[in-house]
C-alpha cells in the first residue's frame, strides 16, 4: 500500500517504461536495416550508370563502321553468305584480326558484345582495361541501324545510316539466382 509520501516507480511503471523503449528501439533497428538496402540498391545503380557510361566514352569517337570495309560494302554483300565478296569479309562486327575489344575500331564491332566477370574480360572501363573487383557486373552492347524518323523502330542492317547503341549493365548479388538489370543507356551513334 502506497502511502502520501512514497517516491519511486511502481513495479507496473518500470515494466511500462521497459516496453516503450523496447518499441522505440526496435523500430530504430529495423528503420537502419532499410536504410543500409536503400543505400546498397544506389551505390549499385550509381556504378551501373557509371559502367555504361565508361562503354559510351569508349565508343564515343570511333567510326560508325570499319574504315577498311566501310558502309558502301552493305550493297556488295552476299544474302546469303553476308560476305562482300570484293574484299571477303563481313561488313559487320569484329574483323577478322580483331580478337577484343582492344582490338576494336569502329561501333559496329561491339554488337553482340558481352564484358564481364564470369567471363573473365570484364567489365571494361573507358580505356578498354578489365575494371577489377568487379566479377558480379556485366555489360551488354547492341549496336543496330534505326530509322532515321523514328529512332525506336529498328532496321535491317545497312538499309538506313543510323546507328543506335544499346548497353544494358547487370549485377548479380550472391543471394540472387540469375542477373539483375540495373541500367540501360541508348544513344545514337554520331
Amino acid at each position: 500500500m502506497r502511502t502520501a509520501n512514497a517516491r519511486g516507480f511502481t513495479l507496473l511503471e518500470t515494466g511500462l517504461a521497459i516496453v516503450v523503449i523496447g518499441v522505440g528501439v526496435l523500430a530504430m533497428l529495423a528503420a537502419q536495416a532499410s536504410f543500409h538496402e536503400q543505400n546498397r540498391w544506389s551505390t549499385h545503380a550509381s556504378r551501373a550508370m557509371l559502367l555504361a557510361n565508361e562503354l559510351r566514352e569508349t565508343m564515343m569517337n570511333l567510326p560508325r563502321h570499319d574504315p577498311v570495309t566501310g558502309h558502301d560494302a552493305a550493297d556488295r554483300v552476299d544474302p546469303v553468305t553476308g560476305v562482300d565478296p570484293e574484299t571477303g569479309l563481313v561488313p559487320w562486327g569484329p574483323e577478322p584480326n580483331e580478337f577484343d575489344a582492344g582490338d576494336w575500331d569502329d561501333v559496329d564491332d561491339f554488337d553482340g558484345a558481352e564484358f564481364s566477370g564470369p567471363l573473365g574480360n570484364g567489365p571494361i572501363d573507358a580505356s578498354r582495361e578489365m575494371v577489377s573487383g568487379l566479377d558480379r557486373w556485366i555489360q551488354r552492347v547492341r549496336v543496330f541501324h534505326v530509322d532515321p524518323l523514328d529512332v525506336n523502330a529498328e532496321r535491317e542492317r545497312f538499309s538506313t545510316d543510323l546507328l543506335r547503341v544499346e548497353v544494358v549493365v547487370l549485377h548479380q548479388a550472391p543471394e540472387d539466382d540469375a542477373p539483375k538489370e540495373l541500367t540501360r543507356m541508348n544513344w545514337l551513334a554520331p
